[in-house]
């Protein structure tokens, strides 16, 4: 079953001339697959991943997620499947800095409907998920990048998420550092969320399975290894 459909999908921005950022792209990401998007700064990549996530609409085109036709959903309905659905991880961590871990990941699950004791209890799980136990009740500004990047990373799984989409996860970090985020992703890929990273890096996607390459708006290349 596919938890991601994009079908013959555009995205043109106002201008003069207009913006072609995505011209005609289809694929298909199954469930619990695993997932690199990689191409050159303004090939498209970054717009892709909005729609993927459902905080862009396509000017033309269909995006399905975890089943659903994002183009039929309201704002309010669209929220929720993100909520309950998707997971973000950026390349700028976003975390608060005078927040502890344990605060930084609750976070994540505010608009899912939990109490508040319920939102503690599943971000204390999700950061033994990613192996911050022991940084609990740290504060984030004190933390190292690649902490505070694995903090993100719980803060979005707080939904359960099917799909997990990283944005240049490691484009603040250093190569060691980089590459045990993407071994962290893997993991929890293995345990069963579909993951896509977005990465202009080569060195990182050649270590996915499956690597999709976009440039100028079309997808150049789609490979299985």
């Amino acid at each position: 079953m596919a938890v991601l459909s994009i079908r013959e999908v555009t995205k043109t921005y106002p201008g003069s001339p207009p913006i072609e950022a995505l011209r005609g792209v289809d694929l298909e990401v199954d469930d619990g697959g695993l997932v690199a998007v990689v191409g050159p700064s303004g090939s498209g990549k970054s717009t892709l991943l909005h729609l993927m996530g459902t905080l862009d609409q396509p000017s033309t085109g269909s995006v399905h997620v975890a089943g659903f036709d994002t183009g039929q959903l309201s704002d309010r309905q669209l929220s929720g499947l993100r909520a309950n659905s998707v997971g973000f991880v950026f390349q700028q961590f976003h975390l608060l800095a005078g927040a502890t871990t344990l605060e930084n990941v609750a976070e994540g699950a505010l608009y899912t409907g939990l109490t508040e004791k319920e939102r503690q209890q599943g971000a204390a799980a999700a950061i033994e998920r990613v192996g911050l136990e022991q940084r609990v009740h740290h504060r984030a500004g004190l933390l190292s990048g690649g902490e505070q990047q694995r903090v993100a990373i719980a803060r979005a799984l707080m939904g359960d998420p099917v799909l997990l989409l990283a944005d240049e996860p490691t484009g603040n970090l250093d190569t060691r550092t980089g590459a045990a985020v993407i071994d962290l992703l893997m993991d929890l890929n293995a345990q069963g969320v579909a993951v896509v990273v977005i990465t202009h890096e080569h060195e990182v996607a050649d270590r996915f399975p499956r690597t999709i390459s976009i440039r100028d708006g079309l997808v150049e290349s789609d490979s299985n290894k």
